[in-house]
């Protein structure tokens, strides 16, 4: 054996020698071939710009247009004050408590009605700041609907339940809302699609409250009817739910922490990065600071980051089977380090039977749909943008769905009582010329107005 083994060491050297493929040769066409390797031709013009802006600043670069046709009407709901004083980090400081109300010039009593609930490690941001503002009118404009952004209390200030409370009371708002102009009045505007929405720690609370409705409902695995608690006005329940990003597992350990985790690739003759832009600390420092701010939103109780419902990623059978859970939809980078607080929430609701879209968008960062515009370089960034349009598509298809069942009397939300999958696409960029050859625009141009 070992005589064999050994000669066959030596036809195979004599095979490399031969081919001028010798590991030190090898090596030496490699450094040639990273020294003048065009890295910038897989990256379209605005990801490059945006990579090289947020390498920089990660507070850099956000949004700066609203969308045409929308108005902004600022509000302020009975006993929704609150102060952001010492203990509060937000630059917002001192009386808070306004909300954001997004009306489209095409709204109706019927358009569809979408709260969003703002990111932030629920530590910083507001319906006024941030580009919230910005997201929320193009979400607006591009889905036909009325959007509010609701200005919950910050933690320390506020905690999972007071922040969940606070979220719920603007949700109960929005659903019954005479909207201003569009005055009304009739009990026809409580057929407006109701839907809940947020982006990163925003998401992750959005998502909670979508599932303590559920429970509050009586939907249930083995249970035929649900009942209707006024936990909403008029028994309301929600058409859909849509995440960009959102901050799903407390105890921040999934994979992605590791496999993600932020890296400059070293040799290369210019700066080359790989993984988390954002969040560029070392695993065991991101999993540290990450669980430190999760404990002051659950408000120092351990038990919680494991909880179902304030936790979501833990959510099991009683949280997602049995119905009640509408249509969701999902944005996610595909370097974030929490793109598996997305994916596997994903994968567990539809295995009990919720309808689950989620687009993962290869190479984006956390919360890259509040980065459309391009991060300021001139050229949008198609994912950005595709995200948003996506959003859209899925509040009016998802909204006029939810509509019909209730004009036929029919059960909402419709639900699945076998095993599913989640529909889920891994989004490349299609900007750059030479992706024409292997995915044509007219393709991505249907799935999108597709919904898909």
């Amino acid at each position: 054996m070992a005589a064999s083994r050994v000669a066959a060491w030596a036809l195979r050297a004599a095979a490399i020698a031969w081919c001028g493929c010798c590991p030190g040769v090898r090596a030496e066409e490699g450094k040639a071939r990273t020294k003048n390797y065009p890295y910038e031709d897989l990256l379209s013009e605005s990801v490059l710009y945006c990579y090289h802006k947020i390498i920089k600043n990660t507070s850099c670069c956000m949004d700066q247009n609203y969308a045409p046709g929308v108005e902004r009407h600022r509000i302020r709901r009975p006993g929704t004050e609150w102060w952001c004083g010492k203990t509060c980090w937000d630059d917002a400081s001192g009386p808070r408590g306004d909300d954001a109300l997004w009306i489209p010039q095409s709204a109706t009593c019927e358009s569809p009605r979408v709260l969003w609930v703002h990111g932030g490690s629920w530590e910083y941001g507001s319906p006024f700041t941030d580009s919230y503002g910005q997201l929320a009118s193009k979400i607006a404009y591009l889905a036909e609907a009325i959007v509010m952004v609701v200005d919950y209390p910050l933690a320390p200030e506020g905690n999972y339940s007071v922040i969940m409370d606070s979220v719920l009371e603007g949700l109960r708002w929005l659903a019954e809302a005479k909207m201003g102009d569009l005055n009304c009045r009739s009990a026809k505007h409580h057929d407006a699609p109701l839907f809940l929405g947020g982006d990163s720690a925003g998401g992750g609370t959005a998502l909670s409250l979508v599932l303590k409705l559920k429970l509050a409902a009586g939907w249930a695995p083995g249970v035929v009817e649900q009942s209707h608690p006024e936990i909403l006005p008029q028994g309301q329940l929600l058409a859909g739910a849509v995440f960009f990003s959102p901050w799903t597992n407390l105890r921040c350990d999934s994979p992605d922490y590791y496999f993600n985790s932020f890296a400059k690739i070293v040799g290369a003759a210019d700066d080359v990065y790989v993984g988390d832009i954002m969040f560029r600390g070392h695993p065991h420092q991101n999993l540290d600071e990450f669980t430190a701010n999760a404990h002051v939103y659950v408000g120092k109780n351990a038990s919680l980051l494991t909880d179902p419902v304030a936790s979501p990623f833990y959510a099991g059978e009683r949280e997602l089977g049995g119905g009640g859970i509408p249509p969701l939809y999902f944005a996610v980078g595909g370097s974030e380090s929490i793109l598996g607080d997305s994916s596997i929430f994903a994968q567990k609701a539809a295995l009990y039977g919720v309808d689950v879209k989620v687009d993962v968008m290869v190479g984006m960062w956390h919360d890259f749909p509040m980065y459309s515009e391009g991060c300021g370089g001139g050229t949008e960034l198609w994912q950005g943008v595709r995200a948003l349009k996506q959003t859209g598509q899925f509040i009016k298809r998802v909204g006029a769905a939810k509509r019909m069942a209730s004009n036929f009397g029919l059960l909402w939300p419709p639900s699945r009582y076998h095993p599913g999958t989640p529909e889920t696409s891994y989004v490349y960029d299609l900007t750059r010329e030479d992706t024409r050859e292997w995915y044509p625009r007219k393709l991505d141009e249907v799935s999108i107005a597709m919904g898909y």
